[in-house]
């Protein structure tokens, strides 16, 4: 009986004592769950004095508590590429006059404003106002310290964004 119980001892030591390579290090998060963000696209926005230079839009269902939002406004299109910068950004019309235009926006867990505001909407023509396109990315909030957030496509690859609602 003793032998039995001095081979279990041992034998059990032998097997938990063992350790092998460590493996690749893992994603943080939580167990078993992917982190994925979303990607909306508001296309022909218009900004003027009717509207307060505001657009705004509403997310049913609503943003999760600590969910980050990012703002994106489409700048021109280089070579069959889009071009994004992301927001608040300022334009400037004339350096002697130091008009500016300047896109900024603000969230809840409901809802987005882009605001436009200038020292001289006048200044600026109607591609800087008119048939503006904006992408609106939402980013769990554990990840936004990982990913350089003035690069869209590095949010969008971060957040395992696959596809982009578009909305009107």
């Amino acid at each position: 009986m003793k032998k039995i119980f001095a081979l279990l001892f041992v034998s059990t030591f032998i097997f938990t004592a063992c350790e092998g390579p460590q493996g690749p290090p893992g994603f943080d998060g939580e167990d078993g769950v992917n982190i994925v963000g979303e990607t909306y696209e508001f296309s022909n926005v218009n900004f003027a004095s009717s509207n307060d230079y505001v657009f705004e839009a509403t997310f049913n269902p609503s943003l999760y508590e600590g969910d980050v939002m990012l703002a994106y406004r489409l700048e021109s299109v280089y070579n069959g590429l889009d071009v994004w910068e992301p927001l608040p950004t300022v334009s400037y019309y004339n350096n002697d006059t130091g008009d500016n235009l300047l896109y900024r926006y603000n969230y809840t867990i409901n809802d987005i404003n882009i605001i436009v505001e200038s020292s001289n909407f006048a200044a600026f023509g109607a591609e800087y106002l008119n048939n503006q396109v904006f992408r609106v990315v939402i980013v769990p909030s554990d990840l936004v310290s990982k990913v350089d957030t003035n690069n869209i496509n590095e949010v969008m690859q971060a957040a395992n964004i696959k596809s982009i609602q578009t909305l009107n």
